[in-house]
């Protein structure tokens, strides 16, 4: 893994980005960062049992793992230190999810001829374009209002990640708009005494008596 993801390093560092072991951070505008991770799959315990096309073996693969961190979304917790890791981030995404026509995530084989290769094309032809796409929070705002937070990378509740950034930006207006509409459709109960909270913090306490659940 670390032959791999020291061969892309050049081609990382002339996109701006900064390497720790397998991971690079670029710093963006507004605070913001984009990440990009060499995942290499862990061994499996000796009483796992591989199910095929269900749970498959992947100890000797590895992916590519994508992410965008915005420090004005800070619903989830402020990462431990100024390294941004994948899973800090609010929009996220695999190689599996960039490549067209690949409906599972895709991994390679750490140990054959040309891995890193393979790794260099998915990162020049999917993996930066789909970073560059969000350079800015304005950026990011309009690709959700495009889109929706499913498509751009984000969790099903992204949209209080996108409130919380609109409320950054002084756009009140915005973030109420975003959080009317979310709770306009049911929520699952385990999430509706979050989401009553969170209304609440942020002023929103009218929205309350809105949240409607389902099971």
């Amino acid at each position: 893994m670390s032959e791999i993801a020291k061969l892309n390093a050049g081609l990382l560092k002339a996109a701006g980005f900064r390497k720790r072991r397998f991971g690079f951070n670029r710093s963006a505008s507004d605070g913001i960062v984009h990440v990009v991770h060499f995942w290499m799959a862990p061994f499996e315990p000796p009483a796992w049992t591989e199910v095929p096309g269900l749970r498959e073996r992947r100890y000797g693969n590895f992916r590519l793992d994508f992410g965008v961190w915005v420090s004005d979304m800070a619903r989830s917790g402020e990462p431990k230190s100024t390294w941004i890791n994948e899973y800090n981030c609010q929009l996220r995404r695999t190689i599996g999810h960039l490549l067209p026509g690949s409906v599972n995530d895709v991994w390679w084989k750490l140990r054959v001829e040309k891995a890193a290769a393979k790794a260099e094309a998915a990162l020049t032809e999917y993996g930066l374009p789909w970073l560059d796409r969000y350079p800015s929070r304005t950026a990011i705002l309009a690709e959700f209002e495009r889109h929706g937070s499913l498509a751009i990378g984000m969790s099903p509740a992204g949209a209080l990640d996108i409130a919380d950034l609109y409320q950054a930006l002084g756009r009140d207006e915005d973030a109420r708009r975003t959080l009317a509409q979310y709770v306009s459709h049911p929520v699952l109960r385990s999430h509706a005494a979050y989401l009553s909270d969170y209304l609440a913090a942020r002023g929103y306490e009218d929205m309350v008596e809105r949240i409607h659940t389902r099971e």
